[in-house]
Parts: C-alpha cells; structure tokens; sequence
C-alpha cells in the first residue's frame, strides 16, 4: 500500500478499507455455525475449508470483473500479466494462512486465534527485514518482543485446559496464520506491479486439493452415516443455519479481501492493519452471541494486550508515514521554488 505523493489519503479510500473490515467481522461467528455430519472437528473443520475454497474460486473473479465495470476479459487479463509462477506461489502462500485459520478457529476459541491472526503485520515487517533487506523500526521489534509475552498467556491456557488436546492443536496451527500472512504479503511486495487477486481466487483450487485429500485419505469414522463424505455433508436438522452459515461466509470473506485490496492501494498498510484489528472485539461479541463461547481469563488478558500492542504499533506506523509524507512533499515544494527562483535570476539582465 501506498500514500498519494503529496496528498491526503482519499477519503473513499479509508472507508473501503474500512468497510470491508467490519464485512469480514462476522466471518468467525458464521464459522462457528457451519456445522456438518462427521463425528470429528477435525475433519469437520476440512469441509469448511473446502466450501470457503469454493467461494474465493467462485466469487472473486465474478467481484473482480464488476469492480471493473463488467468487462469480462478483465479477469483473464490480469491472469496472463500476472503470469503462472507467481500465480500459483501467491495462491500457495495465501492457502497456507488460510486453511490454518479454518482449521485453527473450529478447534480452539476464536479470540484466542483472532489475537494471534492479529500479529500478522509483525511477520510481514520481520520477513521483510529477512528477504527484502527492509529496515524494521524499532518500536516494530518492541512490539513483536511484546507479542510474543501476550501469546504465550493465551498458549498457556490452552496447555492448562483441563486435557483437551484441540485447544493445544488450535492454539499451535493458529501460529501458521501469521507466517503464512507476513510471507504472502512480502511476496507481494517483492512483486509491487503484480495484480494478486487472481491469485488469492487460484488458492481456491489448491484448497479444494488439499481438504479432499485430508477428508478421503482419513480413516472412516463407524458413527458416521455418510461414511468419509460426512465432513463435506452440512447438517440438515437445525433448520439450515449451518447452509446459509457457509453460503454468507464464501461471499463475505470474498467481498471484504476484494474492499481491502482495493482500499490497500491509496491507504498506508500500518492504517490498514488498525482497521482490521476492529475484527477482534467484534468478531469475539459475535460468536458470544450467537453461541455463548466465553473464552477464560488467560485468553481476554491476552487478547486485549495484543490488541493494545498492535493498535498502538500501528498508530506509530500511521503516524510516522504521515510525517514522511509531509517531509517529502516540503521537498518538492522547496525544490519548485529553488527552480522557480533560479529562472526568475536567469531572466534579469
């Protein structure tokens, strides 16, 4: 993400952002109600992973092509200049994160994996330090160190959680989220003139992959009426919640990553990242509503001191780019005076 040389972030800009955070605010609590026929989270949370694969296959390229004035070559094109190497490595990268998030949520509390989810822009300025050679602010190493303190409180509840291995094995995949993030999004910006979104739709087909090999490759489970297709098998007795629950995720999740791209490119990332940490308070008050899932204190002392860490983090972040937004169009302005200047004296006698 960029800042307009010289100028104000446009104000459509920051509300996209804006909106399509709040649009992805719901996606955990609609996670929590898509339920299926297996006997087992595990394999439950691969159907989900399969069906959301789905969505980013399906619906991304139909918002791409009406984000560009209904041209419907628009998404094929930016296929071709995009190119296949980058294609598939951007849609690997992006699964990662993605199908860790899935399976992270359906085993764990959702504010203990939102926190973690929300370390993300640390990864992505510490794989940019390590693969781009960037520099990393201090106080971005500061917050990491912080981070760090807050995710071993929310790691020592699930260690501490009366035996149940699923907290454990959430809290652990929910730690892939933010790798995988902080290494797509360097992958972007090691390619600045790459239109990615095509490759966010392509990670569709690799989940779709890997969810049907997870499901068909797992041992059958005897209670299960469907046999190994009961975890891509949506119950049927509560009234379609759980159908409705996985159609809105797939057009939500695609529509908020389609906002937050599209508002990415005027609005500083560090802006951006304040934006979706609105995710966390909201998405948690949800899922509480609608399920009653009250995480213990470890993880809400956890959560609001990552969510302090990386709020204040990012105000650091937004702060220091304005000031070199203003610095850099004070030397320009100098600059036309200098030039101004130098004409005016050739011009006298």
């Amino acid at each position: 993400a960029s800042v307009i040389m010289g100028g104000a972030v446009p104000l459509r800009a920051r509300l996209t952002a804006i909106f399509g955070a709040l649009v992805l605010a719901p996606d955990t609590m609609l996670l929590r109600l898509s339920a299926f026929e297996s006997s087992s989270e595990w394999l439950g949370s691969w159907g989900i992973v399969f069906y959301r694969a789905w969505g980013r296959l399906v619906f991304i390229p139909l918002m791409y092509i009406l984000a560009n004035r209904g041209r419907p070559h628009a998404y094929l094109d930016a296929v071709r200049a995009l190119g296949a190497k980058r294609l598939w490595r951007g849609a690997a990268l992006y699964m990662v994160q993605n199908v860790a998030f899935i399976v992270a949520a359906s085993m764990t509390y959702i504010a203990s994996v939102l926190s973690i989810v929300a370390t993300g822009p640390l990864c992505s300025a510490l794989f940019s330090r390590l693969l781009l050679e960037e520099r990393v602010p201090t106080h971005t190493w500061l917050a990491s160190l912080a981070c760090v303190g807050w995710v071993l409180l929310i790691f020592a509840d699930a260690l501490d959680s009366g035996g149940e291995t699923r907290h454990v094995v959430g809290t652990s995949v929910a730690l892939l989220v933010p790798v995988g993030t902080g290494a797509y999004w360097t992958f972007c910006k090691a390619n600045p003139d790459a239109d990615m979104v095509p490759a966010l739709s392509t990670s569709g087909l690799l989940g779709q992959a890997l969810a049907l090999a997870v499901v068909f490759t797992a041992d059958e489970r005897s209670g299960d009426a469907h046999g190994r297709a009961a975890p891509l098998v949506p119950v049927t007795d509560d009234g379609g919640v759980a159908v409705t629950a996985l159609v809105f995720q797939c057009v939500l999740v695609a529509a908020a990553f389609m906002f937050l791209t599209i508002g990415a490119k005027d609005v500083p990332s560090a802006e951006v990242s304040l934006y979706l940490l609105m995710e966390l308070p909201l998405a948690t008050l949800l899922v509480w509503w609608a399920t009653g899932e009250t995480p213990p204190w470890q993880v809400f002392v956890g959560a609001a001191g990552l969510l302090c860490t990386m709020g204040v983090e990012s105000w650091i972040g937004i702060t220091e780019s304005r000031r070199e937004s203003a610095a850099e169009k004070a030397a320009v302005v100098d600059e036309i005076h200098a030039v101004v200047d130098e004409s005016r004296g050739s011009e006298q006698p």
